[in-house]
């Protein structure tokens, strides 16, 4: 009876817990673009420390004290920062006060494209198959007409946004120099009988998404150089830009890489049609070298999720948390996978 009586309480307490995780993830939800402004320069803190830990842990074992091997690799990077500074923002600031005033030049590109799309196809087509296009390129045509006219809001609004990538840097300093200490403080807060448990799944995590995270940011990377390269050798307009942009968007697979080549094809169907297949040609070629050379060598394994996994990981992330949530939908998912697989393994094991 005792038993029945204590399997039932934790049961309930169980259940308890569940929807007390269920309320606060909905509060999240709800609230979420207020906690925006809050967790993303921690995130990015996180993140850098995340990342650069390794190399931390590298110098110490030479010889370095801890402190001292995270003073050394920023200064590094600021030093990287400030060449960046001289060289590329001002092309970047460039580029975007040439996309500024070019907008109306696009605006006006694409609606002669669509025009003499739509002369060219109503001669040959039955008026029902013509009807279901003009209705596709109405929306097509208003979506793209919206997205170039808010562009410079949205430009401002990204821009609004790099106080949180300023700070998020000087939060990764701190985490990384109190590492050690912030780990100890973190284990007197978990009880003993939970504490090799909880130092088990760290570990787990982060040999799943540790070489990921930091493979992905490096192909992301080169990537991007690639494509900047490319576009510059072709001569088309915002290099620069579109290679920033395709360095972020390889980060989300499979579609990733389609979003990064759309502006690139965009613009050369507008301004340079004759150059549209060499662009194309170039997204190819960058793409099969970095499946077919770079991510092997510098990501290693996979994460072993199944592209059905990934591409409905992508959709549920991308529905209700945009951008963000494409990025991050495959890590989710491969903590997930691994939150599962070791519940399973523990249920048969008893």
């Amino acid at each position: 009876m005792r038993a029945k009586i204590f399997s039932d309480r934790i049961f309930l307490y169980r259940l308890f817990l569940f929807i007390v995780f269920i309320l606060l993830v909905m509060l999240i939800y709800r609230v979420r673009d207020k906690l925006y402004n809050v967790v993303l320069p921690c995130g990015v803190g996180i993140l850098i420390a995340y990342i650069l830990n390794p190399i931390v842990l590298f110098l110490t074992v030479k010889g370095f004290k801890r402190h001292v091997a995270v003073a050394l690799i920023y200064f590094i990077l600021l030093c990287s920062l400030a060449v960046a500074m001289i060289y590329i923002v001002p092309v970047v600031i460039a580029e975007l006060n040439k996309l500024i005033e070019t907008v109306p030049f696009y605006a006006r590109e694409f609606q002669n494209f669509v025009y003499r799309f739509r002369k060219n196809y109503r001669n040959s087509l039955p008026v029902g198959i013509q009807e279901v296009i003009d209705r596709n390129i109405d929306q097509m045509e208003s979506l793209l007409l919206d997205l170039l006219q808010n562009l410079v809001g949205i430009l401002l609004s990204w821009f609004s946004g790099l106080f949180s990538f300023i700070l998020g840097p000087v939060l990764g300093f701190y985490i990384l120099k109190d590492l050690d200490k912030l780990k100890n403080s973190m284990t007197r807060y978990i009880p003993n009988a939970y504490r090799d448990r909880v130092f088990h799944w760290v570990g787990k995590v982060d040999s799943t998404l540790g070489r990921y995270v930091r493979g992905q940011l490096t192909v992301s990377l080169i990537v991007g150089i690639l494509t900047s390269l490319a576009l510059y050798i072709l001569g088309i307009d915002f290099a620069l830009l579109i290679g920033i942009l395709a360095g972020i968007t390889n980060i989300i697979p499979y579609f990733g890489p389609i979003i990064g080549a759309i502006p690139a094809i965009a613009i050369a169907l507008l301004k340079y049609p004759r150059k549209v297949p060499w662009v194309v040609i170039a997204f190819a070629l960058i793409q099969q070298v970095e499946s077919g050379i770079i991510s092997p060598h510098i990501m290693g394994e996979s994460l072993g999720l199944h592209p059905i996994t990934v591409i409905l990981s992508l959709l549920i992330g991308g529905t209700f948390f945009g951008v963000w949530g494409l990025i991050l939908a495959v890590p989710v998912a491969a903590l997930l996978k691994v939150v599962m697989v070791s519940a399973l393994e523990k249920f048969e094991s008893r």
